[in-house]
This record gives structure tokens, C-alpha cells and sequence, in this order.
């Protein structure tokens, strides 16, 4: 069995969870990924400023209502990564599958 390589920016619970969400919409506020995830606000800000920082996500500060909101979206590049793990994930489970298949046959 070879070696996965998955990346760990994105293999990681909470930001795997994030880019799940971006590549289903155009944006979100940190409000909606907050409460969709249910996790505190210094938590989520962290894995924002990681998923940022690695040029995944781009973010986008506004004004409603005289309140500040801040969204987010993702990149090209964080599109692609995304893709590109999805891919090398589902590879994985489908070799995974093929022995398991074939431990049952013998």
C-alpha cells in the first residue's frame, strides 16, 4: 500500500469543515461559519488566519447597517488545493475498498 500525502493545513478537522462549506457558496460571514460549526469566536479566527495566511481563503470586510461584518470566499488557489485533496482522499478510500474487497474474497 503507497504512502498518503494529504495535506495538513487542509486535513484538519475544523478547516476541512471550512473549505466544505466555501466551495458549496460564494461567501460567508464569520457569523455563519461560527454558528454552523458551533465553535467560539478566538477558535475559528484562528483557523481563518491559517487557512488566510496560506492564500486559501480571501476575506472581505464590510459595512451593514453601520456594523462591521467580515466574509469570506475561497481562492483559486484554495479551490484547487481543495479539489486536489478531495481527489487524493476519495483515491485513498477507493484502494482502501479494493483490499477490503479482496480480503473478503479469499
Amino acid at each position: 500500500m503507497k504512502k498518503i500525502d494529504l495535506n495538513p493545513v487542509i486535513h484538519e478537522r475544523t478547516r476541512l469543515q471550512i473549505l466544505t462549506m466555501l466551495l458549496q457558496t460564494e461567501k460567508l460571514s464569520f457569523n455563519e461559519i461560527k454558528t454552523t460549526l458551533g465553535i467560539s469566536d478566538g477558535n475559528l479566527a484562528s483557523h481563518l488566519r491559517i487557512l488566510e495566511r496560506e492564500g486559501y481563503i480571501k476575506v472581505e470586510k464590510t459595512f451593514v447597517n453601520r456594523r462591521p461584518r467580515t466574509y469570506y470566499s475561497l481562492t483559486e488557489k484554495g479551490k484547487k488545493e481543495f479539489l486536489e485533496y478531495l481527489s487524493q482522499l476519495e483515491a485513498f478510500l477507493k484502494e482502501i475498498s479494493n483490499i477490503k474487497g479482496s480480503q473478503k474474497e479469499e
